[in-house]
């Protein structure tokens, strides 16, 4: 009796793992196909979106993906007027299109892409301006793009008379300005003032001692000319020295640290090839005007020995 009891227990215990075995599979089975499933839906299903843009006929739509997801592309319209750069494989990345006549057309674009990937639609405005219209994201799966364009003619061509005035030079000075560091037009300023009231009583001092001697005549508007071009180029050509010598200056003392103490010193870059080229070039300009004076005009004064 006792045998048959453990028996017919062992017999239960078989009978229940066995239960337990076969809803294991079940639910193994029924989680695959709900798997496999789901990624042929995900596969199969797509994403759709439309988009409604004007355009001129002198602008570009561009339609760019950063990989190569760009299925296929329908257009439909008077492709007569059409422009499309030809796409030399598929799938692409970007399409191109413009019209060079009024009128509407429909753009279906496909794409498609196991991995993430990026769309964005841009117009290319005729007179340079580039305008985002739409971006989109997308972790894989398919995508279809409808856009519906409407292309017009281009706005007429508006010509504004202006006049130049003060305004306008002022704004000009003061842009010129802004390019020249403040170290430089503070060295200018200085160097002025100097020039201009050391020459001025010379030319007074020189003027009244002519004017006690009758064997040498006083300056006239020739002779002035003459000496004021001869101090403006003597003060640009030792502006463009002295701004030489500090940009030189600070190049050697920078290198010496660095080559030979190896020190990394951080200062005002004062190098500038732009200030140093604008410099040369007006002390050269100055000369040539003092020089045609001397040599075409003859202005230059006598001076006794």
């Amino acid at each position: 009796m006792a045998n048959q009891n453990a028996s017919e227990t062992k017999t239960i215990r078989w009978y229940g793992l066995l239960g337990v075995l076969v809803m294991a599979v079940l639910v193994m089975a029924v989680l695959v196909m709900a798997t496999a499933a789901g990624i042929a839906y995900a596969e199969t299903s797509s994403i759709e979106r439309s988009e409604s843009i004007d355009l001129r006929t002198d602008d570009w739509l561009t339609v760019f993906s950063n990989k190569e997801s760009l299925q296929s592309v329908e257009i439909t319209g008077n492709l007569s007027a059409v422009r499309l750069p030809p796409v030399s494989h598929y799938p692409a990345k970007s399409i191109n299109m413009t019209s060079h006549a009024q009128g509407r057309y429909s753009i279906t674009l496909t794409f498609s892409l196991p991995s993430e990937y990026n769309v964005a639609v841009i117009v290319n405005q005729g007179n340079g301006t580039r305008r985002e219209i739409a971006s989109y994201y997308f972790s894989s799966g398919k995508f279809m793009l409808t856009i519906d364009l409407n292309f017009s003619a281009p706005d007429p061509a508006i010509v504004h008379s202006s006049s130049v005035g003060w305004g306008d030079f002022a704004s000009w000075t003061s842009r010129f300005g802004a390019a020249f560091p403040f170290w430089v037009k503070l060295l200018y300023a200085v160097l002025a003032v100097q020039f201009v009231a050391v020459g001025y009583k010379w030319i007074r001092f020189e003027n009244e001692a002519r004017q006690e001697k009758s064997s040498v005549s006083r300056f006239d508007r020739g002779n002035l000319l003459y000496l004021w071009s001869d101090i403006i180029y003597k003060l640009l050509l030792t502006s463009f020295l002295a701004i030489a010598a500090v940009m030189s200056g600070q190049f050697v003392l920078l290198s010496v640290l660095k080559f030979m103490f190896l020190a990394q010193v951080d200062m005002l870059n004062l190098w500038d090839l732009y200030v140093l080229g604008f410099a040369a070039g007006i002390a050269v300009i100055a000369y040539c005007f003092k020089f045609l004076l001397h040599k075409s005009f003859d202005l230059n004064p006598l001076f006794e020995d």
